[in-house]
């Protein structure tokens, strides 16, 4: 009887010593995509101002956020980050929709 309780033990695993892996872990729902303004591709950087007085005033505009960066840094002026957007209703149901759309403008040479 004492031999089989032993071959009962050692047909155990020891659990703290043999861990199983643990199933990796399914993501359930979608992943949303940011709602920033960098999501839409209609965004516009504008170098401030000095003389705003807490009112953003936009001066020189450049075509991407490095060139903003990079001059924000050598005048130590903050940069502005624009996106310009239109309101839109959906009234083909019984519940209006109302959605967002994108304004894109060519960039102008002087503002």
């Amino acid at each position: 009887m004492k031999g089989e309780f032993t071959t009962i033990a050692e047909a155990t695993p020891d659990l703290k010593t043999n861990p199983e892996p643990a199933p990796p872990r399914a993501r359930k729902g979608k992943r949303r995509s940011p709602q920033g303004p960098s999501s839409s591709g209609a965004v516009r950087f504008f170098l401030s101002k000095t003389e705003s007085n807490g009112v953003p005033a936009l001066d020189r505009e450049f075509d991407n956020e490095t060139e903003a960066i990079v001059e924000s840094l050598k005048t130590g002026k903050n940069y502005f980050v624009i996106s310009e957007w239109k309101a839109l209703a959906d009234l083909s149901k019984k519940i209006p929709l109302i959605r967002k759309e994108t304004v894109s403008h060519r960039k102008a040479n002087s503002i």
